[in-house]
């Protein structure tokens, strides 16, 4: 049997450098959401969690007194940090670490972020308790990924069906009522969670390069477009445009949730 962690640390060790800026403009909305949901204060210590290249990190860097973020994947690990000192952000440092053992201690920040990463986390419960006991009381955990719709199975083993052949790392999408269950059954008090309003279009063949697919990986995940159910055409507004390229919108689940003092 595969380790899902090996899986993801490889996978996105070949695909660090195509992290790049138009990667970022595809999801700059979320960067934008995620920024503002959390409440930022400048004493405030943020971690990062599966930071990839850094964006999310490098732009709380300029709201907070330190920021640290984690992955798995050192060459990610490398180009955020790189990221960081062209920004000139002293403030940031990185550590590779899974989610789901946070190497910190208890009650350590006062934010813990994730961008568009969760679905590649081999145990989801386990790193949102552990988002849980690293936070402080009163601090905030605010999450972003993409999100299949709620009590739709067939829309739900399309979507990953089509990821995992993309990416070998993606471990599951999940909907909105599932994440609600996530965050309240680790203790916090759920603030908001939607999925409206957060979609962006993606070209399916930069879609496709910016995973590093091989050939029969591309080929196989152009079919499934090409012979998309039409539920999944309609939720994901797969599209042929006039150049003939085929582009689609993933829905995004945007989170927020509180660790309430217990005293």
């Amino acid at each position: 049997m595969s380790n899902p962690t090996r899986t993801a640390r490889e996978q996105f060790d070949r695909q660090a450098t195509h992290y790049d800026v138009r990667w970022n403009a595809w999801s700059a909305e979320t960067l934008n959401w995620i920024i503002d949901a959390a409440d930022c204060r400048p004493g405030d210590a943020v971690l990062d969690v599966a930071t990839g290249s850094g964006f999310t990190a490098v732009e709380f860097a300029n709201r907070a007194a330190s920021v640290i973020g984690t992955d798995v994947s050192t060459g990610m690990l490398a180009e955020a940090r790189t990221r960081a000192k062209e920004r000139g952000a002293g403030n940031v440092t990185f550590s590779e670490a899974p989610a789901e053992s946070l190497p910190f201690d208890d009650g350590s920040f006062d934010i813990v972020a994730c961008r568009i990463a969760a679905h590649h986390f081999v145990d989801v419960a386990k790193f949102v308790k552990e988002s849980f006991r690293v936070l402080k009381p009163e601090g905030r955990f605010v999450l972003v990924d993409t999100t299949v719709p709620d009590d739709n199975e067939t829309l739900d083993r399309w979507q990953n069906g089509v990821e995992a052949v993309r990416d070998p790392s993606h471990v599951r999408n999940y909907s909105p009522s599932e994440w609600r269950r996530f965050v309240e059954r680790a203790g916090f008090v759920l603030g908001s969670v939607t999925d409206a309003g957060n979609g962006i279009t993606i070209p399916l063949d930069d879609w496709i390069a910016k995973a590093g697919c091989t050939p029969e990986q591309g080929a196989d995940v152009r079919a499934r477009f090409a012979n998309a159910p039409q539920a999944a055409r309609d939720a994901f507004q797969i599209h042929v445009e006039a150049n003939g390229a085929t582009v689609f919108t993933w829905r995004r689940v945007l989170l927020k949730a509180v660790k309430k003092n217990s005293n």
